[in-house]
């Protein structure tokens, strides 16, 4: 090979090396957007549990202001029980939104469940939704913390639109094993479904079949496509079945 034909494979490989950095750079706003997007989806769920938190405490404060000492006890009791779930509602939510670092670490699953279910700052039930979790206390995931959460918010809201679209009740189930080569979790709901013409593409980019604000997925269809996007950036694998009109699930596998 000629000193110019060397060159010239030198430039192109320096440009090769540019657009990737560029596209991996590109890849992290992406997904710093969805976290943005996906906290601007709980906001009023947050608010709306902040409003239950404060009103009772409120309410126990004025009627200890008349001196009842069984009064005072059962206010601070209320305080102290309000400002501490107010207090895990914002570390997850902050969890949620922390910058990773590149290496993976060690954690609990039944933990990152917990701090998902709290980053969606309401309780299932108030929708009529009942809550099934089947986790070992012991399994533990390699894994991006904050990524790992933001997939799962985003199927857990999913799962609950998708209920909430079918009717005023439903199931949400959330369980988890181990696999072969590493672990598995399963987001059942009993939801509206994914009609089988959908199924496809469900995992595509851009597509949605949300119509309204309770339906469909996180951020104009891009939500359950970074979702994807993530898990196999940690070489695991996200995967979906439905029944149309009966619900779906969604499998994650990652590696130990």
């Amino acid at each position: 090979m000629t000193s110019v034909g060397i060159e010239q494979l030198a430039e192109s490989q320096t440009e090769i090396e540019r657009l990737t950095a560029e596209n991996e750079a590109l890849r992290r706003q992406l997904r710093r957007a969805q976290s943005l997007a996906t906290v601007g989806t709980v906001t009023a769920m947050i608010v709306h549990e902040f409003n239950n938190i404060l009103t009772p405490i409120i309410n126990y404060a004025q009627l200890a202001s008349s001196g009842d000492e069984e009064m005072v006890h059962k206010a601070i009791a209320k305080a102290s029980e309000g400002g501490q779930r107010a207090v895990d509602i914002c570390s997850a939510l902050l969890g949620l939104l922390r910058e990773e670092a590149a290496a993976p670490s060690k954690e609990s699953v039944a933990e990152l469940v917990e701090q998902s279910l709290l980053a969606i700052g309401r309780n299932l039930a108030k929708d009529g939704i009942n809550l099934h979790l089947a986790i070992p206390k012991d399994l533990i995931v390699t894994t991006r913390p904050a990524e790992f959460k933001q997939v799962l918010v985003n199927l857990l809201l999913n799962a609950r639109a998708a209920i909430l679209s079918k009717s005023r009740s439903g199931e949400v189930a959330i369980s988890a094993s181990t696999a072969p080569d590493g672990i598995e979790l399963w987001v059942r709901d009993s939801g509206a479904g994914i009609s089988p013409e959908h199924m496809d593409r469900i995992f595509e980019p851009f597509f949605t079949t949300k119509s309204g604000e309770d339906g469909g997925e996180i951020g104009n269809g891009l939500g359950l496509a970074l979702c994807k996007e993530i898990v196999t950036s940690m070489g695991g694998t996200l995967s979906v079945e439905s029944t149309f009109g009966e619900g779906a699930t969604f499998r994650l596998l990652l590696p130990g």
